[in-house]
């Protein structure tokens, strides 16, 4: 009984150790950009900024932060989405990319048809070894009418500070 319980509690040991050390390893290999973005969104003062998770709706968008570190100079967007077209566009902050893109759910979770834009803009890594870090601004049409979602963000983007 006690050669048992000795090789239960010693086994248990082991998966614990193991188990810490592949979690450690997975935190330490995960590499999010250290720096933050955050988005101005309105010239009252106190001014009023959307960063981190946050989501916020406005008139016709809903908007949400993100970034992504890829090679080179690719752009991931969501699974399920169909992209509609990618244009530069000059901003305050630099060259950027718009992308218009819809999004339906999949085969097994069908969802109505949303339009999306990211308007993107990509900085070096911290070193010559690092990917190229992509900053976007999600943006999710509400209304019906695109053009004014659109100009709505560019406007939005003309107050959004970017690191680098």
């Amino acid at each position: 009984m006690r050669v048992k319980m000795r090789k239960t509690l010693l086994t248990a040991a082991i998966c614990l150790v193991l188990g810490g050390g592949a979690l450690y390893g997975f935190a330490a290999s995960y590499s999010a950009p250290a720096a933050h973005h955050r988005l101005r969104l309105s010239e009252d003062e106190p001014a009023r900024y959307l960063q981190g998770l946050e989501s916020v709706t406005l008139e016709q968008l809903e908007l949400t932060l993100g970034d992504q570190s890829r090679p080179g100079n690719y752009i991931s967007i969501p699974n399920h989405t169909e992209l509609l077209w990618k244009k530069p566009v000059p901003t305050p902050a630099g060259e950027g990319e718009l992308i218009k893109f819809i999004q339906e759910g999949s085969a097994v979770y069908p969802a109505p048809e949303v339009t999306y834009y990211w308007l993107c803009y990509q900085r070096p890594g911290k070193s010559d070894s690092d990917d190229t870090v992509t900053y976007y601004i999600e943006a999710k049409v509400l209304g019906q009418d695109e053009e004014a979602a659109e100009a709505e963000l560019l406007k939005l983007a003309e107050n959004w500070e970017i690191p680098g």
